[in-house]
């Protein structure tokens, strides 16, 4: 994978809003990926059903791989592995770290 970063060797990590409509919002993703170097997009949305998690999923994911960027699932690693994205988000409130990893592993 090519990479633009700059002279500092940083690279962007983009997340999503919390809420947002899956193929409207894929332009604009699609439009931040080309404009700069980006590492990862964690895919971050609150408070919807699992169908609606997998819909946005299906639909941003291909967005995101296709630049060759990593797309992280927050709090699910369990549906992260299932829907084949490239990694999962826990924070120090969700599933324990040792827990996220050995169901992303396993």
């Amino acid at each position: 994978m090519q990479t633009r970063e700059g002279p500092s060797g940083c690279r962007l990590y983009l997340i999503t809003p919390s809420a947002l409509e899956p193929v409207a919002f894929s332009r604009v993703l699609a439009e931040a990926l080309d404009a700069g170097d980006v590492a990862a997009v964690q895919l971050r949305l609150k408070d919807i059903s699992e169908q609606e998690l997998k819909r946005a999923i299906e639909v941003l994911r291909p967005v995101v791989q296709e630049r060759g960027v990593a797309f992280l699932l927050n709090d699910r690693p369990d549906l992260a592995v299932a829907m084949r994205c490239d990694g999962a988000h826990v924070g120090q409130d969700d599933t324990p770290a040792l827990v996220a990893r050995a169901r992303v592993v396993s």
